[in-house]
């Protein structure tokens, strides 16, 4: 009998110990399936979507403060770093982990389309148009250098966009495949977009220009008001790390414009 006891007893211990190792296990399974990761239903806008408003993600800060940026010849007097983070990983892949060069700006070489024209042809590809009016909207497009008058004929690709912060957020136009209406070069102006109205105009003295919904891009009026007075302009090209002391030698041996102020 006392044989029995004894069995029964560590029998006894036996489920005793298995159950609450399976109320264990039970509990850390539960605990690991809470903790995944929630997918935000916003990270699955597709950027590749023609003429549609990309609009940022809710873990957008997260995603920008992890993005490692290239090298800047000089900061921007339109792109904060939060703006200029969002629109580096909007740009073609082809370009990613260039140097930005400033080709252009108002501010240093004078307010001149002329001078803007002449200063595209130090580096050849993508560059990003940057233009801020008189009431601090920054807006403006991806167009491919060199930029060259036609009056007529249209120039660039698919990879061109249109973008503006208005009215909250960073807010980017893809070609909606209506039309090729990217980019036209004039001596009297510069434009983007086509198809009954321009996305973006800019004057031959850089003074005004004006935004309007456009078939090419899909896109609303860039700035506050669909005409605009011009505060600064700026052309950023994306340089290969080999050719970028080379490339900024080049731009600093042309002579400065004339500055406003």
């Amino acid at each position: 009998m006392k044989e029995n006891s004894a069995r029964k007893g560590i029998l006894a211990r036996g489920k005793h110990t298995l159950g609450r190792a399976f109320q264990k296990a039970s509990r850390l399974g539960g605990y690991r399936s809470s903790s995944l990761p929630k997918v935000d239903s916003d990270a699955t806008n597709d950027p590749s979507l023609l003429g549609q408003e990309l609009k940022p993600i809710r873990t957008s800060k997260e995603s920008t403060s992890k993005c490692t940026l290239p090298v800047i010849s000089e900061p921007s007097m339109l792109l904060s770093e939060n703006m200029r983070s969002n629109l580096y990983l909007s740009l073609p892949a082809l370009v990613h982990g260039r140097n930005w060069v400033l080709l252009y700006s108002t501010w240093r070489h004078g307010m001149s389309l002329q001078t803007l024209y002449r200063r595209s042809l130090l580096w050849p590809g993508y560059s990003l148009l940057v233009v801020g009016d008189q009431k601090g909207a920054v807006f403006g497009g991806l167009v491919e250098a060199p930029l060259q008058p036609t009056n007529r004929k249209y120039q660039g690709t698919n990879n061109c966009f249109v973008f503006t912060n208005l009215p909250s957020h960073l807010a980017i136009f893809r070609p909606t495949g209506l039309n090729h209406y990217f980019t036209l070069c004039s001596t009297d102006f510069l434009a983007m977009g086509g198809g009954g109205h321009f996305a973006l105009y800019l004057d031959g003295d850089l003074l005004n220009g004006s935004s309007s919904a456009s078939e090419t891009f899909g896109n609303s009026c860039l700035a506050h008001s669909q005409d605009f007075e011009i505060k600064e302009v700026e052309l950023w090209g994306f340089v290969y790390a080999s050719k970028y002391e080379e490339t900024l030698a080049m731009c600093r041996t042309e002579k400065p414009g004339i500055c406003r102020w």
